[in-house]
């Protein structure tokens, strides 16, 4: 079964082979890596952008709903713009994170927040999510400005996720869907 997610303006896909070069602008790009990081480190050069979304597609069927890793695709042009993913936070396995990351050229256009909304009212109603996470360093101003705009709630900061000194936001699907 193919999964995709419609909004006004964005196609939510699952990855695609060809989707290497694209997949490059976003985790080669060095404004996008250094927030990624250890998480994902930064990918240098298109062989091994292709090996990693390999990966990401094999691994795709084997995740329990609504985990999963996905492009975000202009429905007008179907230019790969971002990519969205709902995994379990490590190191304990029981949070689940949504995160979201777009090519810097795209940046500034909603599209995040766009695509991260459709995901979210998908988790929480065909996904049977209670809750979703996001965490972001201190200083990544824009994902903690996406957060908010999502309504996520700064629930504080903590390294227990990554080893890092990370701000966490929650959204319950009650909250969401009210």
């Amino acid at each position: 079964m193919t999964f995709t997610v419609q909004t006004d303006r964005l196609l939510i896909r699952e990855w695609q082979d060809d989707d290497a070069a694209a997949a490059l602008e976003i985790y080669g790009a060095p404004d996008v890596a250094l927030w990624l990081s250890p998480a994902i480190e930064r990918i240098e050069d298109e062989a091994t952008m292709k090996l990693v979304l390999q990966a990401w597609i094999e691994a795709q069927p084997n995740f329990v709903v609504p985990a999963g890793r996905w492009a975000i695709t202009r429905s007008d042009t179907g230019e790969v713009v971002g990519g969205l993913l709902i995994r379990l936070l490590p190191p304990y396995e029981e949070d689940l994170e949504i995160g979201w990351q777009l090519k810097p050229s795209a940046w500034g256009n909603g599209y995040a927040t766009e695509a991260s909304r459709a995901l979210m009212r998908w988790a929480f109603t065909d996904g049977d999510t209670d809750e979703l996470y996001a965490v972001a360093r201190p200083n990544n101003k824009r994902a903690i400005a996406t957060a908010e705009r999502l309504g996520m709630e700064w629930v504080g900061e903590t390294d227990k996720y990554y080893g890092l000194n990370l701000q966490v936001y929650r959204i319950r699907a009650a909250d969401f869907l009210s």
